[in-house]
């Protein structure tokens, strides 16, 4: 019996649900004793995770498990969409609402919310339609177009980013989707975000920083670029301001993580950064960095790299 339902959890980022249980042998005063006894927990309805497991996950973990949950007991078919797509497909989210399980029906014919469940509908092609751990989810393309639609823009941007590199492909596959739903709610916001999605973003930190940038009205930097040095050594950085001669760099753990090579410490890692910093000042660069904190401080960021671009106003560096 609990062989049969652990298999199933396994398969079902963890959850069960009473039909499953009941079919498994168990009867609900044994549902109802393994809850009350702490073992399992109820993350809707009808729908258990072992408590442990339960207490262990992050929000993103446990809306993956709702999602599942959803798909599991909703009689009729249904796509995961918006956020819950994001989410299950793991493609970066940040301030997203995440209360509500999305999912695309065909057979509504208007929008519903019910249940912690958001019921969407509009038109949907087959071929806008993955599978991912065995849950139906819209593809990326569709999905970063769907959260650009519905979401703020900071938030919309740092998931198209990544929608884009996951596809391995440019801007054009998000404006492909946005113009069969040019009259859809929100069409318009989604336009501006897919105008500005760019897939070297690497983090959700250089997402939210380049819409600091063009919030405090900053020039666009290129992105991840390679900067040539006289021993024939090429750094890669971040954020790029050409006309400026000036670097920014966003320094968030996820980088520091990325930048680990085997047997180093973090400390390692901090000081190649530096002596990596002092060859890019070496070759007439300004460099300014940014930490999650600063992502709040507009104003000390602008004054920050306006500082540094009149250091170094109209001096040029020739990049690889």
């Amino acid at each position: 019996m609990d062989e049969t339902l652990m298999y199933l959890a396994s398969q079902q980022h963890g959850v069960v649900t009473r039909a499953q249980a009941l079919a498994a042998g168990l009867d609900d005063g044994e549902i109802s004793r393994r809850v009350q006894g702490g073992r399992w927990t109820t993350v809707r309805r009808g729908a258990y995770v072992e408590s442990e497991q339960w207490a262990a996950m992050d929000d993103l973990a446990r809306h993956r498990v709702l999602s599942q949950a959803v798909v599991l007991q909703l009689t009729k078919p249904v796509v995961l969409c918006h956020v819950s797509a994001a989410v299950v497909a793991g493609l970066r989210v940040w301030d997203v609402d995440l209360s509500k399980v999305h999912v695309w029906r065909s057979d509504l014919r208007s929008p519903r919310v019910e249940g912690g469940v958001h019921h969407h509908t509009g038109a949907l092609d087959e071929s806008d339609v993955i599978e991912i751990d065995g849950l139906p989810v819209t593809g990326f393309a569709r999905t970063a177009v769907d959260v650009a639609r519905t979401a703020g823009f900071e938030s919309a941007v740092v998931t198209a980013d990544h929608a884009l590199a996951r596809l391995g492909t440019t801007n054009e596959a998000l404006r492909t989707v946005l113009d069969t739903m040019r009259d859809w709610r929100g069409a318009r916001a989604a336009g501006r975000v897919v105008e500005f999605a760019d897939p070297r973003s690497e983090s959700v930190g250089e997402s939210r920083h380049r819409v600091q940038l063009e919030r405090i009205g900053l020039p666009r930097p290129e992105l991840q670029v390679g900067m040539p040095g006289p021993d024939g050594a090429t750094d890669r950085v971040d954020f790029y301001f050409a006309d400026q001669a000036t670097v920014g760099e966003f320094d968030g753990r996820q980088k520091y993580e990325r930048l680990l090579r085997p047997g180093e410490t973090a400390e390692d890692a901090i000081w190649r950064e530096k002596v990596r910093e002092d060859r890019l000042r070496e070759r007439g660069l300004q460099v300014v960095r940014t930490v999650w904190a600063d992502l709040y401080r507009d104003d000390a960021v602008a004054s920050r790299y306006l500082s540094a671009f009149a250091r170094n106003r109209r001096r040029h560096v020739v990049v690889a």
